[in-house]
């Protein structure tokens, strides 16, 4: 009986791990950028611009990856909902991660 309780929180830690990985780099792109184009405009030298564009790579692969992240219990994405012609919106296929719950069987991420 501990097993499957184990293993769901063990995916659900997983969810978080990644969404905090994404809002982290979402969050501090900008901040990045700014300082590191003042060090351009001190230096001379375009080198350093190699870590907002790693970082901006690095935040389209983990987004990938949350987009596509499966529900520790019900096995279907957690972020995405699936597209019925019952709930059918422009954008509903696609979920921004600062959702709380599984789109199919709720599951709460946070409790």
């Amino acid at each position: 009986m501990k097993g499957p309780i184990i293993e769901i929180e063990r995916g659900l830690a997983r969810i978080r791990l990644l969404r905090r990985l994404f809002l982290f780099i979402l969050f501090s792109y900008l901040p990045i950028l700014v300082l590191i184009m003042g060090m351009i405009e001190r230096t001379g030298s375009w080198f350093p611009i190699l870590l907002p564009i790693c970082l901006f790579f690095l935040g389209m692969y983990v987004q990938h990856k949350l987009q596509r992240i499966h529900c520790p219990r019900c096995h279907d994405f957690f972020f995405v909902q699936k597209v019925t012609k019952e709930n059918y919106t422009p954008y509903s296929s696609f979920s921004f991660p600062p959702q709380k719950r599984c789109q199919k069987c709720g599951l709460v991420l946070y409790k």
